[in-house]
């Protein structure tokens, strides 16, 4: 079997929502697995993290968006895809999270001294969330718009807060998988390999697929084949 030629068909009616979820994660959870394998692999560099996460997240948009999908050929085409801008944006934002948590750390151990500390340790503490919840629209935008990194950064905070459901929804993805990582640590360093990962993009790519289309314009699949379907009968 050539793993390259892994392809996923649609052979069921999609759900909506988070039942939607699950029922992909449920019908395609070796191709899932076989992803955050190469995704796992491809970050090994460190500075690749931001093209690996770009092109996790085309293919699950793709997914999202019941498209048939190559997951490995199309993983390392869209890796290499933009990689120069996506690898610098990915460092831009190890590099943010690395100034908050260390400023999150620092903040706490002073507050031993002087509680006055503790607040400046919790707002670092929300400055992590925030950035977290920016992550999550960040690279589902960037793979559907040409924009600068600050329009994309601040259209990520406007419909973030715009569809709090779906953003939500991600953060909760997050933080189950980081909760049973340190929870099960250190026999859980094998689901680090295999499945934190696409669980986390898969859910920020469901919630924000549609979402991003209707704000931007873009047409979907669906309103692709709406559009032929209607010319055909027309026709």
């Amino acid at each position: 079997m050539n793993l390259m030629n892994l392809d996923k068909t649609v052979p069921y009616i999609r759900k909506k929502g988070v039942a939607g979820y699950f029922q992909l994660i449920f019908h395609n959870f070796f191709d899932f697995i076989l992803l955050n394998l190469v995704f796992t692999l491809t970050c090994i560099p460190i500075f690749t993290v931001g093209a690996s996460y770009k092109a996790l997240i085309e293919v699950c948009n793709k997914y999202a968006e019941d498209k048939v999908v190559y997951p490995i050929r199309e993983y390392f085409a869209d890796f290499k895809k933009e990689f120069g801008k996506s690898t610098l944006y990915g460092l831009i934002f190890l590099a943010l999270f690395a100034v908050i948590d260390f400023s999150c750390w620092f903040y706490f151990n002073m507050a031993k001294q002087a509680s006055v500390m503790f607040v400046l340790a919790v707002i670092c503490a929300v400055c992590h969330i925030l950035l977290t919840i920016v992550l999550g629209w960040f690279f589902p935008i960037f793979t559907k718009i040409d924009q600068k990194f600050t329009a994309i950064f601040a259209n990520s905070l406007i419909l973030a807060f715009g569809n709090i459901k779906s953003t939500l929804c991600y953060l909760l993805s997050v933080a189950v998988c980081i909760a049973l990582i340190f929870a099960l640590f250190p026999y859980s360093v094998p689901f680090v390999a295999v499945l934190p990962f696409f669980i986390i993009a898969l859910a920020s790519s469901c919630g924000t697929a549609e979402k991003i289309n209707e704000a931007f314009g873009i047409e979907s699949a669906d309103d692709n084949a709406d559009d032929n379907t209607d010319g055909e009968n027309e026709q």
